[in-house]
């Protein structure tokens, strides 16, 4: 996957990333063959390119190697089984294209955030951000969580999913802790969004 272009123009009303990620060449012939599963170290460095493809633009915040490691357990990812990246020799396993990612941290008893989703633009409009976020409802129905928020900049698309707007005065003091490290803290232009468990 040496070959790099910029992603495709964005629709109408969408913004356009700055950064570069590899162009997928999968012949149209071929079915994509998605697989979402809970995120290992070995994926950190995808993780990285593809966020931080969107920070570059705004769009979503940086991140940087020791967050996602420390983090890890925190992330999911979509990767294309039709798209080999690498193999490891030593352990005989295929590793795939990540085209998209999500992060699902848990702030206290009965919260957590929806964090760091990110979609590779010959991804998107395939429902996999929808998929990600449900993946992450369904874990944390298991951990016992009764509430999930996100900042974001798509509330049209968190709408769908049921979250529903909600004033960041609402929201309880463990979220604010985390906000007063944010490089956004004093001009944040996302939106608070909730959907209840």
């Amino acid at each position: 996957m040496n070959y790099v272009e910029p992603p495709p123009a964005p629709k109408p009303g969408e913004r356009k990333t700055k950064g570069k990620l590899p162009k997928v060449l999968v012949k149209p012939s071929k079915k994509r063959k998605i697989i979402i599963e809970k995120a290992q170290i070995r994926d950190v460095e995808e993780i990285l390119e593809l966020v931080n493809v969107f920070a570059e633009s705004n769009l979503m915040l940086p991140r940087g190697p020791q967050y996602l490691y420390e983090n890890i357990r925190d992330f999911v990812i979509a990767s294309d089984r039709n798209v080999p990246v690498y193999s490891l020799t030593d352990t005989r396993e295929d590793l795939h294209l990540i085209v998209a990612c999500g992060s699902l941290h848990v702030l206290w008893d009965d919260i957590a955030e929806v964090r760091a989703l990110a979609i590779h633009p010959d991804y998107q409009h395939l429902g996999l951000g929808s998929k990600l976020v449900e993946f992450m409802k369904e874990e944390a129905k298991k951990l016992g969580i009764k509430q999930l928020f996100t900042f974001t900049l798509t509330e049209d698309f968190f709408k769908t999913l049921g979250f529903k707007k909600i004033k960041r005065k609402s929201l309880p003091p463990k979220v604010w802790g985390e906000c007063s490290r944010c490089p956004k803290y004093f001009h944040c232009d996302e939106i608070g969004m909730v959907l209840d468990l």
